[in-house]
């Protein structure tokens, strides 16, 4: 349905190589199929852990899904139910390892959300942002990035992490035009 009607295919946080596969095999899809509208877009929602250092991001992750598994009690995935492709896929993940490529992090998602699978990219902005730049080299345009509590991660990463997006997109921005989130001055 995707690479003949969708305008964005929106993908979870999985490999960089499950990633660029899924991405070749639509845009194929698309050309055999006929697409008439616009080229699809590709898009990725992750959650990002950004931290000032790697150890630190890391320690937070570590307690964070400490939490996760102590309030999970029976939500724990055990690879036995039954869940949607996508999610399943996620949650396969683990099986890989704790941690994929650079900093993508599967464990929480045997913890997450009620059965909401979730990897999360864990590490200092500069961590993350090359990490995100592999996806952007791989032809992902849109991104929802995300953490909780909403309002300080956010302003987080609209401070630490976004010029440096910035920066790999259209190189490094004059220090006075950098952006400040106006949720960080409050």
């Amino acid at each position: 349905m995707s690479a003949a009607e969708a305008d964005v295919q929106l993908f979870w946080g999985e490999p960089l190589d499950g990633i660029a596969e899924r991405v070749d095999r639509l845009k194929t899809l698309s050309e055999q199929v006929g697409r008439r509208h616009k080229p699809l877009e590709f898009g990725l929602r992750i959650t990002t852990l950004v931290r000032d250092t790697t150890e630190e991001a890391w320690s937070a992750a570590e307690e964070k899904v400490a939490k996760m598994a102590s309030g999970a009690g029976e939500t724990v995935w055990t690879g036995n139910r039954r869940t949607a492709v996508g999610q399943q896929r996620l949650l396969d993940l683990a099986q890989r390892g704790e941690v994929l490529d650079t900093c993508l992090y599967t464990t929480p998602g045997r913890f997450g959300g009620g059965g909401a699978g979730t990897t999360w990219l864990v590490g200092s902005a500069e961590d993350v942002a090359r990490a995100l730049h592999g996806y952007r080299k791989l032809g992902i345009t849109h991104f929802i990035l995300s953490d909780t509590p909403y309002q300080r991660e956010i302003s987080r990463i609209g401070d630490q992490l976004l010029p440096l997006l910035r920066d790999h997109v259209h190189g490094p921005a004059p220090a006075q035009r950098r952006c400040h989130s106006s949720a960080s001055s409050s």
